[in-house]
């Protein structure tokens, strides 16, 4: 007999997850098919003889392969099914199509399936497929395989006859759906070359107008088990990449319609120019709704709303420097400082696929009223309320929630922002913490601030980002508490001192009380998961597991690592543990192995 034992250190807490989207460089990767005869002129006709209702909500009917639920286990499956689940409820009540009557049916590609085509206009059968590739397999969404029951049928003809000489029938399609959705857990190339991703998608189906109808999202197994017990986390990254797949892409761009004067099943226009750059260089998307709700934003005139510019072409992101906060920027955020926005909304509204309900929008408060040239690479150096210049000073994120470092990103073209401490800087998720004038509560918020108590610590200290109580009193007015103090009142915009502390706190000026705030806790979650409690302290427990193998069964240190990940993620799982850290004891590989 061999035995070994673990010792486990549970800690309650969420950390701050980041991801970065790859849609650019997969969907230029994705073979899409269009209807046979979908239309490319400037004015297009949606449909002829197909019959369209009256616009409702956007049905997402997520599709999950058989046996990729290998890779999880059947609690992070569940999860992930209750995380789309919002996703696409989500969905559906921001955005309503014109739905077509029966079940949804994708299109075959007759390059794929035809190896020629009756080409002399003089034929009977001009243009129909006159000879089967014999080498053809079926459609693909991405690496994912269509079933021919989600397919259209197709025939082989004769040069003349009446009759094919091949027919493959329809298949039954999908029931209840605008937009089939392929979802793939696989560790992918990509997956391994990208470690930080969890997940990506792309459309591979459109329909007589242009809009996506069918695509696939691949969740990365090693980080989504890493992320699987942080809901929100999930559910925002799946939004993220649907959202993509729906319609917000650089290779769409072109195909947005104008059916402000018609209605989908009508005649509509092909909007000129979707995107221009401007005069600092900046590619933008000028549309009407998406520069009204821009120019709104930064309190100008009506202004186009700028994308990534990381490459020459089109980015499907907003760009990072003006847009932080927004679901649609490249490096993904942590959820609770996450955003619907507006301008993302009004981008949907301009596709002319969709009617839009901004009424769940939320507002983004990064460079409400800044300006025109707010975020511009050169004048982001200059002292600003949102941006920051000393490097790896704490501050506090714009939104107050966190603690922040000043730091850059690949995205931010030399800018600096506080972005939000990595873990450990939630001022709104308890802790614990004694001893020290900071105070972590779910009303607590980030406040500049260099207080000490008298007469315990030396005057003066630097400036920084603290955690502390505050209380709203009406929009804008605010009361804040530190530890051992009474409620203080704080008047936003100016700098105060606190009764029995040395030096002074910042109260921010249109920040707090402003009605903006969403729930940090998942506005659902899985009944098979307990819901982190943010009114609770984070707790620590040490657990001693032994776990005993047989003789005479070969185990090498792989495979006792992976057992162990195993019985350490059931227990982790079925106590509700959001991180769990292992030390294991020989003969266990000497590398500390962390399941979250």
């Amino acid at each position: 007999m061999f035995s070994f034992v673990c010792f486990l250190w549970f800690t309650v807490i969420i950390r701050q997850c980041f991801s970065v989207c790859l849609h650019d460089v997969v969907q230029r990767e994705t073979q899409v098919v269009s209807p046979p005869d979908a239309f490319t002129q400037a004015r297009r006709l949606v449909s002829r003889a197909t019959t369209w209702s009256p616009h409702l909500p956007l049905r997402v009917t997520p599709w999950y392969l058989p046996g990729e639920s290998a890779l999880l286990t059947p609690p992070q499956m569940s999860q992930l099914q209750t995380a789309m689940k919002e996703v696409t409820k989500t969905i559906g009540s921001m955005l309503s199509v014109s739905r077509r009557e029966g079940p949804l049916l994708l299109n075959r590609d007759m390059n794929r399936y035809c190896r020629s085509v009756w080409g002399d206009p003089s034929l009977l059968n001009y243009k129909r497929c006159g000879s089967p590739d014999n080498s053809y397999h079926g459609e693909r969404c991405l690496d994912v395989l269509i079933p021919d029951s989600h397919l259209y049928g197709y025939e082989v003809w004769p040069m003349n006859g009446t009759e094919p000489i091949h027919r493959t029938l329809d298949g039954a399609g999908v029931p209840d759906t605008d937009f089939l959705l392929y979802v793939r857990v696989a560790q992918t190339k990509k997956c391994a070359l990208q470690p930080i991703v969890i997940a990506y998608a792309s459309y591979c189906q459109l329909d007589h107008a242009g809009r996506p109808i069918a695509g696939v999202i691949v969740f990365c197994p090693k980080r989504l088990r890493e992320v699987v017990n942080q809901h929100p986390h999930i559910v925002q990254v799946s939004l993220h990449e649907i959202l993509h797949a729906l319609g917000f892409s650089s290779s769409l761009f072109e195909k947005w319609i104008d059916c402000s004067f018609s209605e989908y099943g009508d005649l509509c226009s092909s909007r000129s120019r979707v995107t221009n750059i401007d005069e600092n260089g900046q590619r933008r998307i000028y549309t009407p709704t998406v520069m009204q709700k821009m120019g709104e934003h930064l309190g100008v005139g009506s202004t186009g709303a700028p994308l990534e510019n990381q490459e020459k072409s089109a980015s499907s992101h907003w760009e990072s420097r003006i847009m932080q906060g927004s679901i649609l920027t490249a490096s993904i955020n942590p959820p609770h400082l996450t955003f619907l926005d507006p301008i993302t909304l009004a981008a949907f509204q301009d596709m002319g696929w969709y009617k839009v309900n901004s009424s769940i929008s939320h507002q983004l408060l990064w460079g409400k009223g800044a300006g025109n040239s707010f975020g511009l690479p050169s004048t982001c150096h200059k002292a600003s309320e949102f941006f920051c210049k000393n490097k790896s000073d704490i501050g506090c994120h714009h939104l107050h929630l966190d603690k922040a470092n000043c730091s850059t990103d690949t995205f931010l073209d030399g800018c600096y922002i506080y972005k939000p401490l990595p873990q450990g800087g939630e001022c709104w998720l308890e802790n614990g913490s004694e001893g020290t004038e900071e105070i972590y509560h779910h009303q607590s918020r980030c406040f500049f601030s260099n207080l000490t108590r008298f007469p315990e610590a030396p005057k003066h200290e630097k400036v920084k980002g603290r955690c502390y109580l505050h209380r709203c009193l009406g929009p804008n007015t605010f009361h804040i508490k530190v530890q051992g103090s009474e409620w203080t009142d704080c008047p936003a915009g100016e700098w105060i001192n606190v009764a029995g502390f040395d030096g002074v706190l910042l109260c921010p000026d249109g920040r707090l009380c402003l009605g903006l705030e969403k729930p940090l806790l998942p506005t659902s979650t899985s009944t098979s998961t307990p819901a982190l409690n943010m009114h609770k302290p984070a707790t620590r427990q040490d657990i001693r597991v032994q776990v005993t193998l047989m003789a005479g069964l070969s185990w090498t240190s792989e495979k006792k690592t992976l057992l162990m990940d195993e019985v350490l993620g059931v227990i982790a799982h079925h106590a509700g543990v959001r991180s769990l850290r292992v030390y294991r004891t020989v003969p266990c590989p000497k590398r500390k192995v962390s399941h979250t």
